[in-house]
């Protein structure tokens, strides 16, 4: 075999097809680059319309619920209006009502509703002492007598009057300056000074008086008087000498003193003038007996002080609204009632 005939190609066989097969494979893909680019802006165009008729299907919605909402509104204005004339129909009966009302029945009611309130106060004052509401319930009373210009009711205006100004002067009473002045007291007598135990003012005199100089030239009979001298002090009272106290005793007396004084206080607000008395007493008497030898003004300041609150009424007796009833019975008509006994139930 020769050389010849083993010779291999050079060239493929695929790249000797002819060349007029190429244009069109390259239209086949370009075709279905068509395609594909076609199929894409289908389904976005599809996906947008979809898009389009939610939104469209949400303001139609929207659009049926304005509508709802402002038929609703219309119906709350006609039901308004309706209500509205119903209110002036009533209110014309009322007012045809009132005309046609005679002067007694309208007298009659004025004197219920001031029962009404008379006795409304009544039970204020008997079972909570309760003096201002009581006043207030007799201010609405007059309020409402007065409103009307009935000159037949002028009488029961004049012991409302009365009893108005009575229960003012109930109402002086200063609760809570009054437990300030105790409290004030107290802090006072806690730092004022008490008389100290005889060999204490001793040592405390000696201490401020400078021992008298010995004479050493005087017999020793003259300096031994001498001495005894000055161990020995007479000074004249006018008044028994007390004995004095000590340290714990002082604090002993302090305390009651403070203790007398908080039962003073706590008497006040529970509104019991016995034990408030008695507890001012109490104090008086026991700062009297340990506290004589202060200065006499501020001696008699602080007893002056508690003289004027155990004088005091915390508990002054209340008005019964017994001349606002009995002027009441008496226009109604009604046989008198029995005079009452002053309000004091304890609380």
């Amino acid at each position: 075999m020769s050389p010849s005939d083993t010779r291999v190609p050079l060239v493929s066989g695929t790249s000797m097809l002819p060349i007029r097969r190429r244009p069109a494979i390259l239209a086949t893909v370009l075709a279905l680059s068509a395609l594909g680019a076609a199929v894409y802006l289908w389904n976005n165009s599809l996906e947008a319309a979809t898009a389009l008729q939610a939104e469209h299907d949400k303001l139609t919605a929207m659009e049926a619920r304005l509508s709802e909402t402002q038929r609703q509104q219309q119906r709350l204005l006609d039901d308004l209006t309706l209500k509205s004339r119903q209110i002036d129909d009533v209110s014309a009966r009322v007012s045809k009502w009132d005309d046609t009302l005679n002067a007694d029945q309208r007298r009659s009611w004025l004197l219920a509703e001031a029962d009404h309130y008379l006795r409304l106060a009544e039970q204020h004052l008997l079972l909570t002492r309760d003096v201002v509401g009581a006043r207030t319930l007799l201010d609405v009373a007059d309020r409402l007598l007065a409103a009307h210009g009935d000159n037949r009711l002028l009488p029961l205006r004049k012991a409302l009057a009365q009893d108005r100004l009575a229960l003012n002067a109930a109402l002086q009473v200063d609760v809570p300056g009054t437990y300030l002045r105790l409290g004030a007291l107290s802090e006072r007598l806690a730092v004022v000074s008490m008389p100290m135990q005889a060999d204490e003012r001793a040592q405390a005199r000696g201490a401020a008086e400078p021992a008298a100089a010995i004479n050493t030239n005087a017999s020793a009979f003259d300096q031994g008087w001498a001495h005894l001298r000055r161990l020995v002090t007479v000074r004249h009272y006018d008044e028994p000498v007390r004995p004095l106290l000590s340290d714990a005793e002082r604090a002993l007396v302090r305390e009651a003193l403070r203790l007398d004084l908080t039962q003073a206080q706590l008497a006040l607000m529970r509104g019991d003038p016995d034990i408030f008395r008695q507890s001012l007493v109490t104090a008086r008497k026991r700062f009297s007996r340990y506290y004589i030898r202060l200065a006499q003004a501020e001696y008699q300041g602080l007893l002056k002080e508690m003289d004027g609150l155990a004088a005091l009424d915390i508990r002054p007796a209340l008005p019964d609204l017994h001349a606002s009833l009995s002027a009441l019975d008496a226009l109604a008509g009604l046989p008198p009632r029995r005079e009452a006994t002053p309000a004091t139930v304890s609380p």
